[in-house]
């Protein structure tokens, strides 16, 4: 196996449905290998089927030939964890390799996904993020959320472990009725239809009941922010604002889910720019201290009609940000990350 005198970053995929591939952002991957060429860093994807004794079987692309070519490397001096599966993060080849680059102080982030009530519950421990978390439970027996609803006009009914919005369901009071609405539709229930469904839906389901937060509108429409974070130069901050704006009357912001992209210029003279850089800031530096260096993150934040921000979620592996100026300056951040890392090692 080939010796490299220069430092080797690992990109850690998925497996893929067939023998020998991969999955996950693969335009993300082949951006990241072609500018780390440019420092003379050698990178590949590999999936945790090629994790060998003293080895590591990955992925380099040639671009002159338009493919994917398979290569036995060292164990890279970093890892950058892309798996695109919860399922895949709890297997022991995975743990292995994590505990291993643990106990060897190498860089490996992140460290993995996200739990929203894990996350809720570590953020509500901090008193000056308090004011910026909507009120959470997460769902239980001992939740009685038609009682909730007497106090909150609206909630939030969330997947623990869910992502693009998919699970995502509305609960409210209409009259005497209860309403739940879906990405698609909106049923009305009866107080024990509504207990029943809830006992249906959620009960044997990871899920967290949240307040809406009654946030800014544009052209009548719910949106919220999406901000791409890392941590650069000694700290976290924003490098990059994206707009999800809902159509007309729905309850989803995401893209897969029928949500559209704005500019931000269109909005950035609604928040403060100085109040998200400090919950980037902030929100890094908590989550480092809870689950591990975290090199990067994204946060959806909503808006409120006077300018205050909330969180709503965060996400330990951002999906490419379809805003080309946010994604640049991902790419080059990143690199440089990874640059730090190697030479470091040591993260605080």
């Amino acid at each position: 196996m080939k010796r490299y005198n220069y430092p080797l970053v690992g990109i850690l995929a998925s497996n893929g449905r067939k023998k020998d591939t991969f999955r996950g952002d693969v335009p993300l991957f082949k951006t990241i290998q072609e500018e780390l060429k440019n420092y003379g860093v050698q990178s590949f994807v590999f999936t945790t089927t090629g994790i060998h004794k003293n080895c590591i079987t990955g992925y380099v692309y040639f671009e002159g030939y338009d493919r994917w070519g398979k290569i036995s490397f060292p164990f890279p001096d970093l890892i950058y964890n892309r798996i695109s599966s919860r399922t895949e993060e709890t297997l022991p080849e995975f743990l292995n390799l994590y505990h291993q680059y643990v106990q060897e102080k190498k860089p490996f982030f992140n460290s993995g996904f996200f739990d929203k009530w894990k996350c809720y519950q570590v953020f509500s421990q901090e008193k000056h993020l308090q004011q910026h978390l909507p009120k959470t439970w997460v769902y239980s027996e001992e939740i009685n959320v038609p009682s909730l609803l007497q106090l909150y006009p609206s909630l939030y009914a969330k997947p623990v472990n869910g992502h693009q919005g998919n699970g995502i369901v509305k609960l409210s009071v209409i009259g005497h009725d209860y309403k739940v609405q879906t990405k698609d539709n909106h049923f009305l229930f009866t107080r024990i239809e509504f207990i029943l469904w809830l006992e249906k839906s959620l009960k044997h389901h990871s899920y967290i009941i949240q307040e809406e937060v009654k946030t800014d509108k544009f052209n009548g429409c719910k949106y919220d922010l999406r901000l791409l974070c890392m941590y650069k130069q000694g700290m976290y901050s924003s490098v990059g604002v994206g707009v999800r704006k809902a159509a007309k009357g729905s309850i989803m912001t995401h893209i897969p889910n029928g949500g559209e992209i704005i500019p931000f210029h269109k909005v950035k003279d609604r928040c403060s720019i100085k109040q998200i850089n400090w919950l980037a800031k902030e929100v890094g530096t908590i989550l480092t201290k809870n689950f591990g260096f975290i090199g990067e993150f994204s946060m959806d934040i909503g808006i409120t009609t006077d300018g205050f921000p909330f969180l709503f979620e965060v996400n330990s592996k951002p999906m490419i940000f379809d805003e080309e100026d946010i994604q640049q300056k991902r790419i080059h951040y990143l690199v440089e990350l990874f640059l730090d890392l190697v030479d470091s090692s040591n993260i605080r």
